[in-house]
């Protein structure tokens, strides 16, 4: 079993809104860990609820212009939870090259720029297209997205150091009939309120797979507030 206490860790700035607002309840709320993609890189501002990891739009008003941008004639990327490093799979397109995995670089409402325009041609808007992300790891081999329900959760307030902390029991994922991963780090969300807010992201340092048979313990996993 691996065992990880994570090499660094990151608060998302929606997090910190949330607990100003008293939307978010860290004993008594569901908290999920979830397992990231290889290459997924964690922006705390970007990466504000659930839907901005899993961002999902299909409309008849999607099109590739000349720059090989992606357009949205009805301005929707934004509330759809697209954001910058999402990994996106598009289907949906008549050209088969814009039948692609690709991640975006940049997204406003209307448009999104991918970082490899590889195979991407120019195509005119209508036919339902589908442009799906997916920053987490996909079911199978003994993970389930949605990942792993927190337990034993408990705040306590520490006037020694000046602060509140959340503590919970030892966090395992495991791996049965092939291996999981690689996975740089996971992702703690609320699944209590409605939109899923990212409370933050433990980064492990470099990318870990989960061999078959085994389990990655995520130990000593605490959210501070100072």
């Amino acid at each position: 079993m691996g065992v990880i206490m994570a090499v660094s860790a990151t608060a998302s700035n929606r997090a910190k809104y949330a607990l100003a607002r008293k939307t978010i309840d860290l004993q008594d709320d569901s908290i999920r860990a979830i397992l990231m993609r290889q290459g997924f890189v964690f922006n705390k501002d970007n990466h504000a609820i659930r839907l901005n990891l899993k961002g999902y739009i299909s409309a008849t008003t999607l099109s590739v212009n000349a720059s090989l941008q992606i357009l949205d004639s009805g301005n929707g990327f934004l509330t759809a939870g697209l954001v910058p490093g999402n990994q996106i799979a598009m289907s949906g397109w008549v050209n088969a090259g814009n039948k692609a995995t690709k991640i975006i670089q940049t997204v406003t409402a209307g448009a999104i720029t991918v970082t490899d325009t590889t195979g991407l041609v120019e195509e005119a808007a209508g036919n339902l297209v589908t442009i799906q992300a997916d920053d987490e790891l996909p079911t199978g081999n003994g993970y389930s997205q949605n990942g792993t329900l927190l337990t034993g959760q408990s705040v306590t307030e520490d006037d020694t150091n000046d602060r509140a902390e959340m503590t919970c029991n030892n966090i395992d994922f495991a791996a049965s009939g092939g291996s999981v991963g690689p996975s740089p780090g996971s992702i703690l969300y609320d699944d209590t309120v409605s939109e899923k807010t990212i409370l933050g992201y433990l980064d492990f340092g470099g990318d870990q797979t989960i061999a078959d048979g085994n389990k990655l313990r995520l130990q000593n996993v605490r959210v501070r507030i100072s």
